[in-house]
């Protein structure tokens, strides 16, 4: 399984946005999503990206059609305990008759702004709280290094960073018991699991070969280390 990029809910966008600047990471472009009620601001290195996240309508994000993502209780983790993270990978289909998906119990959500026919594949962990949002994208399985002319994004940071090669989520103690989902992806990705008292991404570039490590914390649940 290979991570196609990861989103943090946030409620103080700009600052961090500027915080991840002022750090050496190029922006790429930010996006809206309709009718889900949030839009994001994005960092883009070869193999994945790093999606903030945060919400514009609340009306849209509590809409019954996408409640079952639990975006809502996501984007006020601090209040709800929900984890803030999603994370989605890629998934290359071998054949356009038939559709090949990494999480085989999971739900179709179509959106007004994917292509028509296109959807994203949830997981069935609803009911885990306290894990990451784990979704794929079926149809679009590029890394940014290889996406064509048109959605070509700046990938040259003054960090150096070019490869995300690990990611390790913090997650609280109350999880006891992993849903299938989680299990597969702890599995068979570069994802890694801790316990500890508050949610954490922790991102590791390039192998984290020079042994450096920037904390955002409080400002955002994100480390970054190279």
């Amino acid at each position: 399984m290979e991570v196609d990029h990861i989103f943090i809910f946030t409620h103080q966008a700009e600052q961090v946005a500027s915080a991840l600047q002022t750090f050496g990471l190029s922006e790429g472009t930010a996006n809206v999503h309709p009718g889900q009620g949030t839009a994001c601001r994005r960092f883009y290195f070869q193999n994945a990206y790093l999606e903030l996240t945060w919400v514009i309508n609340s009306d849209e994000i509590k809409n019954p059609v996408i409640e079952r993502t639990k975006l809502w209780e996501r984007s006020q983790y601090k209040l709800t305990q929900y984890c803030p993270f999603g994370l989605c990978f890629k998934t290359i289909q071998q054949s356009e008759q038939s559709v090949s998906l990494l999480f085989e119990d999971g739900w179709r959500y179509y959106s007004s702004y994917l292509p028509e026919g296109q959807f994203a594949n949830i997981a069935s962990n609803e009911n885990f709280p306290a894990e990451p949002m784990l979704f794929e994208m079926p149809f679009f399985g590029l890394a940014p290094k290889d996406y064509p002319l048109e959605k070509q994004q700046p990938l040259i940071h003054t960090t150096g960073f070019r490869q995300l090669t690990n990611v390790t989520l913090t997650l609280p103690a109350l999880v006891k018991n992993f849903s299938p989902a989680l299990k597969k992806v702890l599995q068979e990705s570069t994802i890694h699991s801790l316990v500890g008292d508050t949610y954490l991404v922790a991102l590791e570039f390039d192998d984290g070969k020079q042994g450096e490590m920037k904390d955002f914390t409080p400002l955002i649940p994100l480390r970054i280390t190279w």
